[in-house]
């Protein structure tokens, strides 16, 4: 079976540059397509209004903030993409992280997922409820972990 459609799921621009950086090397070394996902987490800006830490006008400035951000993002790694002679389609989603990104997963039935390291678990509660966890236990598809960042900037130079 060939390699045909890799999906990456993106946060904030931070270490999700190397998550995507290595998306596009390996999109480029099996000639397959890229699909880019940023999430709007509409389950943490119900949370901050419910614990009032933010208030309604505050809570939707911050939505547009958030989605402007991702937009200008998967903007780059379109380009990042194409620069580097990979196909690239990218999408904004809104809801729970893990929840659309698995949706998605079941979609459009990529090949592989690639996403960033998973953050260091301290309690089994945090198991249960951190989102990339999830995404990695519940991903209907082989999942790809990026670590040593400068070995991917290494190969991404390269190509």
């Amino acid at each position: 079976m060939a390699i045909k459609n890799i999906m990456v799921c993106v946060a904030a621009e931070g270490i999700s540059l190397i998550t995507v950086k290595y998306a596009i090397c390996l999109a480029n070394m099996f000639k397959a397509r890229l699909s880019a996902m940023y999430v709007v987490n509409e389950r943490l800006l119900h949370e901050l209004l419910k614990s009032r830490v933010l208030v309604d006008v505050e809570a939707r400035g911050y939505e547009k903030e958030l989605e402007e951000q991702g937009s200008r993002f998967l903007d780059r790694i379109k380009s990042m993409s194409e620069k580097k002679g990979v196909a690239c389609d990218v999408a904004i989603l809104r809801g729970a992280v893990h929840e659309e990104i698995i949706k998605q997963a079941n979609a459009l039935n990529p090949d592989m997922l690639v996403m960033g390291e998973l953050k260091e678990v301290l309690s089994l509660k945090e198991t249960f409820y951190d989102e990339g966890e999830r995404i990695f236990r519940e991903a209907p598809c082989p999942v790809v972990v990026v670590k040593n960042p400068s070995l991917v900037e290494k190969l991404y130079n390269e190509l």
